[in-house]
């Protein structure tokens, strides 16, 4: 990460639901907390050194603090379980300054919003400002099998509360979302924002789009990267251009990792080339792009994303 990172207090730590938890982050010192806008996350440093990213669910207008949602991932990789058992208030985290790639388009005049389970953090601040700007729209919100009634007195509590219907997962409760009734027949200035896991949204954007949703008019926002099927690559070589320190990378491990495990740290949070937080400089050395985030004119300053990227060639020579 380049940007410079804040240190914030755990004021307030509470249980939204089974494995569902929310944090109420303020600034450590009497500053106010760069602003940010609507669909927004921060990468959020945790004291074992790992780097996880979260959407930001409060206002948009609020500059004292910055609220999370996490939901404690069974396969956790260390990220959610710390937060949800190891986090209290009152302890010091660090973040960095937000950053968005949900972002609502200038050109809006009505939205649909829907969202599953932890996929609803980002749209609760997206719908704080659609309501603001008095710019219609629906929030329509399934809550995860196991994480009932999450964020639900949040949004009870909002000025948006008239503008949500809750689902339920439980065919026994009659509440299920029909995507085809609720895609069906929306006027063509409609933009679509989806956030959930890729098994539930998937299906919707590709509904979306036989129901005349243009691709600029969908807005999807990903927690994880589709991962792709495990390869044995080729072995390549990574020379550290400050130390000339060289290392060989197996076929089976990414620069990230196996760099890590040589006491070579490169920071990481998705480690699918998703979140953009490892972005590394190649000085030497044709690189395989394989990440989902960095732009051409990025490729071509020479950046790549060590996580997933690996060399077309026998060596790579970063600027570390």
């Amino acid at each position: 990460m380049t940007d410079a990172l804040h240190t914030v207090v755990v004021a307030r730590k509470a249980i939204e639901a089974y494995n569902m938890a929310s944090f109420e982050l303020v600034p450590a010192d009497d500053q106010p907390l760069p602003g940010f806008t609507p669909g927004s996350h921060i990468d959020l440093t945790l004291p074992n050194g790992l780097v996880r990213q979260y959407s930001l669910l409060n206002s948009a207008s609020e500059r004292n603090r910055y609220c999370i949602g996490v939901w404690k991932d069974a396969n956790s990789r260390g990220g959610s379980k710390a937060l949800h058992i190891d986090i209290n208030e009152g302890d010091r985290l660090q973040v960095s300054r937000p950053r968005n790639r949900f972002k609502i388009p200038k050109t809006t005049t009505r939205a649909l919003l829907l969202a599953r389970g932890i996929g609803v953090t980002p749209m609760l601040s997206i719908a704080d400002t659609l309501k603001a700007k008095n710019i219609p729209f629906e929030l329509h919100y399934v809550f995860a099998l196991m994480s009932p009634d999450s964020f639900r007195a949040t949004i009870e509590a909002s000025a948006f509360a008239e503008n949500t219907i809750f689902y339920k997962e439980s065919s026994e409760d009659n509440q299920l979302l029909k995507p085809a009734t609720v895609l069906a027949d929306r006027p063509e200035d409609t933009q679509l924002f989806i956030c959930g896991v890729d098994w539930w949204q998937d299906p919707i954007i590709a509904l979306a789009k036989q129901k005349g949703f243009a691709e600029e008019r969908i807005h999807v926002e990903r927690f994880t990267a589709k991962a792709a099927a495990a390869l044995l690559d080729k072995v390549f070589e990574v020379k550290i251009a400050s130390t000339g320190a060289t290392f060989k990378i197996p076929g089976d491990k990414s620069v990230t990792a196996h760099l890590e495990e040589n006491g070579v740290k490169i920071p990481t949070s998705c480690e699918q080339g998703m979140c953009g937080t490892c972005k590394t400089r190649v000085v030497e050395g044709e690189v395989e792009h394989r990440d989902k985030r960095l732009s051409p004119d990025q490729r071509a300053q020479g950046y790549f994303l060590p996580c997933v990227s690996r060399a077309k060639g026998d060596t790579l020579v970063l600027d570390l």
